[in-house]
């Protein structure tokens, strides 16, 4: 009988092989595992997390504004525009339905009201629950 039957069942050869491995290198498989284990242990311990949020809030306000000669609503909306707030096309289009507009053209001593926004800045502060 060669060493491939034991008992009267056929051993597969490379199945012996790899029980062989992990037999003769348990105790590094062992030691291996605790190192992984260790890492993602001390990973979730140490990963305590504060994160600073800066949110921007608009206020809006209004103001009249008399039109001078030469003004146009761009030249009027850029005054007082803040990029925090929206885009310069949607700011213009504000300002139209605000005064009832239907077209860009302003006449030089009509009065409009402009919106306009203060922007401020809030800061949250976020604890991870391990806090």
């Amino acid at each position: 009988m060669d060493h491939r039957h034991y008992y009267g069942i056929r051993r597969n050869p490379i199945y012996t092989k790899q029980v062989t491995f992990v037999v003769r290198n348990r105790f590094m498989i062992f030691i291996w595992l605790i190192i992984a284990s260790s890492i993602v242990l001390s990973l979730s311990i140490i990963s305590t997390e504060v994160t600073a949020q800066r949110t921007v809030a608009c206020e809006k306000s209004v103001t009249s504004v008399k039109i001078e000669k030469g003004d146009s609503l761009w030249s009027i909306a850029s005054q007082y525009f803040t990029e925090e707030c929206g885009n310069m096309n949607s700011y213009i289009e504000e300002i139209m339905y605000s005064n009832g507009l239907t077209s860009d053209v302003i006449h030089e001593g009509n009065y409009i009201i402009v919106p306009y926004y203060t922007a401020y800045t809030t800061k949250n502060l976020y604890y991870d629950e391990n806090n």
